[in-house]
């Protein structure tokens, strides 16, 4: 008994003190995409990567998922938002962010990219080499991505060639379409994931450049007619904010890094096959036309648009990017060969 008392005794004095025994909080870190609470994003990418986090650092981090319900979900937003510091991690959409990492837009232009595996890790590797780090420097970056490639939808117009695009009003995610799309003739409409749906309700919209797997609700039963062309692809980001990063404990800032890079861009290629899939699958009803495009079709394409591309890689060479003919080449060059 006395024993006892002695230990209530012993914590009275600790807690009259102030030194009580204080259990560790957990450390907290937000993560925001722009898509929504049941998207692919959030489902097979986000969420598994904030669990695997928690897990691997025994619960010493707890993650909180920001979507586009939230009002940090905003898809022009997500690197401006690690920039301030409101979040600690975001993917987001580089087309959505204006010149924001332009140099990054290389990897967007027509016949480039093959494959969601073999873009985004050549687009990882123009920042591992350094020809993309400055722009990425104010971040700690974890992944650069992109989709499978980007194709053209339309409501009803059966397109084969480039004069076949010719007035229509096509949806496009960034810049770097829009002036390849400009330059046939199309009419295109830079709009993001959120205003596509409005746009077609509203009819403004004959077609869709965009890969199969798409954040568009429904997409299957707007659009009828697919040409299966490498138009373009999207490139995408996960960035960290750099100070946070450095603040965290050396024990969860190896976690991060070990679940990042190379690691973390290795996995889209088979996400994005496998979020490509039901619509590329309804895609083959009955109502529905895949135009695949002979080889002769495809250099009409591929020539058609070279001067748009020179253009395009012009311009960026204006802008400071000195050697984006160069950088370009070797992606073709890398890119095309032969598995």
């Amino acid at each position: 008994m006395a024993s006892l008392k002695t230990l209530f005794q012993l914590f009275a004095a600790t807690c009259v003190l102030g030194i009580a025994p204080v259990s560790a909080e957990p450390v907290k870190i937000t993560f925001s995409h722009f898509l929504g609470p049941a998207s692919f994003f959030q489902t097979d990418l986000v969420e598994p990567w904030a669990r695997e986090l928690e897990a691997k650092t025994n619960g010493k981090v707890q993650v909180e998922v920001l979507n586009s319900s939230s009002p940090l979900g905003n898809v022009r937003k997500q690197a401006s938002q690690v920039d301030a510091g409101t979040v600690d991690i975001a993917l987001g959409l580089r087309g959505a962010e204006g010149d924001r990492f332009l140099r990054s837009s290389i990897i967007e232009l027509p016949f480039v990219v093959p494959s969601a595996d073999k873009g985004s890790k050549a687009l990882w590797a123009l920042y591992k080499n350094g020809v993309l780090a400055d722009e990425y420097k104010d971040y700690k970056l974890l992944a650069l991505f992109v989709h499978n490639p980007g194709l053209v939808h339309t409501k009803n117009t059966r397109v084969a060639s480039l004069s076949d695009m010719k007035g229509l009003r096509l949806r496009v995610p960034n810049k770097t379409v829009s002036i390849a799309l400009e330059s046939i003739g199309a009419v295109p409409m830079v709009l993001q994931p959120d205003e596509i749906i409005p746009a077609l309700k509203a009819d403004k919209l004959d077609g869709i450049v965009t890969n199969w797997g798409t954040p568009i609700p429904g997409f299957n039963d707007y659009m009828k007619q697919h040409t299966s062309v490498p138009f373009y692809a999207s490139a995408f980001f996960i960035v960290m904010n750099k100070q946070r990063y450095e603040s965290l404990p050396a024990d969860v800032r190896k976690a991060i890094d070990e679940m990042s890079g190379d690691a973390l861009v290795a996995r889209f290629g088979a996400l994005w096959d496998q979020w490509d899939k039901p619509f590329f699958d309804g895609a083959h009803a009955p109502d529905h036309e895949i135009v695949q495009l002979s080889a002769d079709q495809m250099r009409s394409w591929q020539e058609g648009l070279q001067p748009i591309t020179d253009q395009y890689l012009n311009d960026l060479t204006n802008k400071g990017f000195t050697d984006a003919k160069a950088v370009h080449a070797e992606l073709v060059k890398t890119l095309q060969q032969e598995p």
